[in-house]
C-alpha cells in the first residue's frame, strides 16, 4: 500500500512487542475494499476490535470493506468517561491528560473488563483496535498494551503523536463533526493534534497513581488471567502459532460475537 489506508491507520512498533500482531487506526469505514483485501492478505488481518459507542456505529456505519474480507467485528464500546476536560475550542496539554485519564478511569463500568477479555481470545491473531478518529480512547488501550509488554515510555508516546499527520491530511473527512459543534476548520485540527507530551505526562500519571497500568487495569476489575494472556500473546518473545501466516476467513457478520467462527 503505497499510501496509508484508511484513517490514522498503522501498525506500532515498540520494544517488546511481537511484530504484525496489533493494528490501530481511526474510522473503520474508511478502509476501501482494496485496503481491507491488502490488510487480510498481507498481515493477515483477523479481528477488529471496535471501541465506537453504540450512537457512533448508528450514524457512521460498519466496517464494511473489513468485513467483506473476513475480518471479525468485536465491538468493545469504551464510552461513559467525561468529555468536558476537553470543551475547550483549543485545549492544552493539561486538558488533553485529564481526559484520557478519564479514558482510563471513568469509563462505563464493566467496559474495560470486557475489552480485556475480548482482546485476551483475539490477540493469537493479527487484530485492529480502532475508535472514531483512532488516537484517544484507541491511544489509551494501545498504550495499556505496550506498557504490559515492557515498551519504555518514550515508544508510547511517540506512537500515539505518529498519527497526527494522516489525521490533519484527512481532516476534512470529519467536516459534519467540526460543523455540528460550531467550531472553525482550524480550531478543530488543533484537536487533532497527539503531541508526545500529552501522552507522556499522562503515562507518569499512571505510574504516580496506580503504579502502573497492570495495577489500573486490576482495579477496573479486569482479570488478572486475561492480563495474562493478552502479554503472553503480544510479548516478543511469544511463540509463533502453527498457521499463523495468512488464512482469509469467511464474510463475517456485523458484530460477530466471541462464541462465533474464527
Amino acid at each position: 500500500m503505497s499510501a496509508a489506508p484508511g484513517i490514522n491507520y498503522r501498525i506500532p512498533l515498540a520494544s517488546g512487542l511481537r511484530p504484525g500482531m496489533l493494528h490501530r487506526s481511526g474510522d473503520l469505514t474508511a478502509f476501501t475494499a482494496d485496503e481491507a483485501g491488502l490488510l487480510v492478505a498481507q498481515h493477515g488481518l483477523a479481528s477488529v476490535l471496535d471501541l465506537r459507542s453504540d450512537p457512533e456505529v448508528a450514524r457512521y456505519g460498519p466496517p464494511s470493506g473489513l468485513l467483506a474480507h473476513g475480518v471479525r467485528w468485536l465491538r468493545v464500546p469504551l464510552t461513559g468517561y467525561p468529555r468536558d476536560t476537553i470543551a475547550a475550542r483549543r485545549p492544552g496539554v493539561g486538558d488533553r491528560t485529564r481526559y484520557l485519564h478519564g479514558i482510563l478511569t471513568d469509563a462505563a463500568p464493566g467496559s474495560w473488563p470486557f475489552l480485556f477479555r475480548t482482546l485476551a481470545r483475539a490477540a493469537d491473531r493479527p487484530f485492529l483496535l480502532s475508535c472514531h478518529f483512532g488516537k484517544d480512547r484507541t491511544g489509551v488501550v494501545v498504550a495499556a498494551v505496550l506498557a504490559l509488554v515492557g515498551a519504555p515510555r518514550h515508544e508510547i508516546a511517540a506512537d500515539y503523536a505518529a498519527g497526527m499527520p494522516d489525521l490533519l491530511a484527512k481532516a476534512d473527512r470529519f467536516r459534519d463533526k467540526w460543523l455540528r459543534r460550531g467550531h472553525t476548520r482550524e480550531e478543530y485540527l488543533s484537536r487533532l493534534h497527539t503531541s508526545p507530551a500529552t501522552m507522556d505526562r499522562w503515562l507518569a500519571e499512571v505510574t504516580d497513581r496506580h503504579c502502573g497500568f497492570e495495577q489500573a487495569l486490576l482495579g477496573l476489575g479486569v482479570a488478572a488471567g486475561d492480563l495474562a494472556r493478552v502479554r503472553g500473546e503480544l510479548a516478543a518473545s511469544a511463540p509463533l502459532r502453527p498457521g499463523h501466516a495468512v488464512r482469509p476467513g469467511h464474510p463475517a457478520d456485523a458484530g460477530d460475537a466471541l462464541d462465533g467462527r474464527r
